[in-house]
C-alpha cells in the first residue's frame, strides 16, 4: 500500500440535494437563489449609477447623490414586494446587494478620476455603508407597505362586509 493520497476526479456534490452540483446559480440568500437578487436589481443599479456620474460631470460634485441612490433602493424594494412577492427578508437582501454594487462603482469611479491615494480606503468603506444604506431603506419601505398596506386592506374589506 503507497502513502500517497488518492483524489477522487468526480465532481463534489453537497448535501442539499442528492445529484445536483454546486454553481453560482444554487447559491441562494433567504429563500431566494442569488440570480433573482441580481434580475431584479441590474437595471437599477445601472440607472443610478450613470445618473450619478452624468451629474458629476454637469455639477462637479456628489452632494445629492444619497437621492438618486435611495429612490434606485425604494425601486428596488418595491419591485422584490410588488412584482416578486418577496418578504421583508429579500427585500433587505435585495436593497443591501444593490447597495453594495453601487457603493463599489461610485468609490471606483471617485477612485479612478481623482487619482488621490485616500480614496482607496473608500473601496472599502463607501460600498458597506451604501449596503446598510440600502438595506434599512429597503426594511423601511418593506415595513410600510407590507405592515400598514394590508392592515389597510384587511379594514376596508371587513367594513364593506358589516357595512352593507
Amino acid at each position: 500500500m503507497s502513502d500517497k493520497p488518492t483524489f477522487n476526479k468526480q465532481k463534489q456534490k453537497y448535501d442539499g440535494n442528492e445529484g445536483e452540483e454546486i454553481s453560482l446559480g444554487k447559491v441562494s440568500f433567504g429563500d431566494k437563489k442569488l440570480e433573482f437578487y441580481f434580475d431584479v436589481i441590474k437595471s437599477p443599479i445601472i440607472l443610478a449609477i450613470v445618473i450619478n456620474i452624468v451629474y458629476f460631470f454637469i455639477r462637479g460634485s456628489f452632494e445629492i447623490m444619497w437621492i438618486f441612490d435611495i429612490l434606485a433602493f425604494i425601486y428596488i424594494a418595491t419591485m422584490v414586494i410588488k412584482k416578486k412577492q418577496g418578504k421583508q427578508k429579500e427585500v433587505f437582501i435585495a436593497c443591501g446587494i444593490a447597495g453594495l454594487f453601487m457603493g463599489l462603482f461610485i468609490a471606483l469611479f471617485k477612485f479612478i478620476y481623482f487619482q488621490k491615494f485616500y480614496l482607496f480606503f473608500n473601496l472599502i468603506s463607501e460600498p458597506f455603508l451604501t449596503f446598510f444604506v440600502g438595506g434599512f431603506v429597503g426594511l423601511a419601505v418593506a415595513y410600510i407597505s407590507l405592515n400598514l398596506f394590508k392592515k389597510n386592506k384587511k379594514e376596508i374589506s371587513s367594513s364593506k362586509k358589516g357595512g352593507d
